[in-house]
């Protein structure tokens, strides 16, 4: 397929008033921005803990391994992590 690049103009392109589709497109972003939450997946969270204070989150614990990280301190023990692998792993087989 050659390309033509003599330069002719495209031919006219009719523009079509804007009335009905800026309606229609504020529509679809206010649906696209809405949320629902199923009931059943809020029960789910509320059963998880999902959201609650009393979550094992230590930001100082965080912070002290950012500073480790940033000074080269930081050992990873890759023995460690596949046995904490390994463990989660089998605790979720062993679930019923």
């Amino acid at each position: 397929m050659k390309i033509d690049n003599s330069g002719k103009p495209l031919a006219s392109v009719t523009a079509r008033p804007l009335e009905g589709r800026t309606a229609a497109k504020t529509e679809q972003a206010a649906e696209k921005n809405s949320v629902s939450i199923n009931p059943l997946a809020a029960q789910l969270s509320n059963a998880a803990g999902v959201g609650k204070s009393d979550s094992p989150f230590d930001s100082k614990k965080v912070e002290e391994i950012r500073q480790a990280i940033a000074e080269g301190r930081f050992a990873i023990k890759p023995e460690a992590i596949a046995d904490g692998l390994l463990s989660s792993v089998k605790a979720l087989l062993a679930r019923p």
